[in-house]
């Protein structure tokens, strides 16, 4: 019974997000720059608000993937694409909604127009399977508990330390998924948003029993939060990129 009702939550779920997209789809900046960067730093910095977007020598690789919603393993591109770098200035047409998955599906449009338009990209879809860490429910449960969505969600975390507030599943598997070897896929089943801290040790000492020094990230998981990262294959969805230009139209 309890599945059932899930499978009904997570259907309505998807026609929603279908719905937000599909109204988004029309949308596309109102005034947009891209200037080629020559500077030849590594450093890169995008900033957003409900108003603006703003890039700086920002690769046009990241630009697929931020437009896209995929991670960096998802998308396969010439490897030039990571040597390409831009500075993007882009005004909306309206304030965004605050709503996180709306604001996403919006801003993925208006970027996916712009490739299109400055770029000529060309693209496709397809699956491929990965080795990758499954987040799974430790065999004592979790040890955390669910709190109302508020529409107000973060993220903070150094070398040793993680702090969630709001946070849902499929966002702290994409934490985890920066600090391992393998993209780790949420396989929780859990639908709600999670108060979370975790302490561990980037370097742990097989003689130490303290916490958190002396722990090793996948142990602090079980340890602190009774979750657990298990070896899985997965069929991953990929984007190909057929067609892009070096060079943006002008401005």
């Amino acid at each position: 019974m309890e599945g059932g009702r899930r499978l009904i939550r997570e259907m309505k779920r998807i026609f929603w997000l279908a719905c937000v997209a599909g109204l988004a789809l029309g949308q596309e900046f109102e005034v947009v720059s891209v200037k080629p960067n020559n500077s030849g730093s590594n450093s890169s910095s995008t900033n957003s608000n409900r108003g603006r977007l703003r890039a700086e020598n920002v690769s046009l690789r990241s630009l697929v993937v931020m437009a896209y919603g995929m991670k960096d393993y998802q998308v396969e591109a010439p490897d030039w694409l990571g040597d390409q770098r831009f500075d993007l200035a882009a005004k909306f047409p309206e304030e965004l909604p605050a709503n996180n998955e709306k604001y996403n599906a919006a801003l993925h449009a208006m970027m996916q127009k712009m490739l299109e338009e400055r770029f000529k990209i060309a693209i496709h879809r397809g699956t491929k399977m990965f080795s990758v860490y499954g987040l799974t429910i430790g065999k004592n449960g979790i040890k955390f508990k669910e709190v109302p969505d508020n529409d107000s969600r973060s993220q903070h975390s150094s070398n040793t330390h993680y702090t969630g507030s709001c946070v849902s599943m499929p966002a702290f598997a994409e934490f985890l998924s920066h600090r391992e070897d393998l993209p780790v896929i949420d396989m929780t089943g859990l639908k709600g948003c999670y108060d979370l801290k975790l302490d561990w040790d980037p370097q742990p000492k097989a003689d130490s029993a303290d916490l958190p020094s002396g722990i090793s990230l996948p142990m602090a998981l079980d340890d602190q939060l009774g979750l657990r990262l298990e070896g899985r294959k997965a069929p991953i969805e990929i984007l190909i990129v057929d067609h892009i230009e070096k060079v943006p139209t002008e401005n």
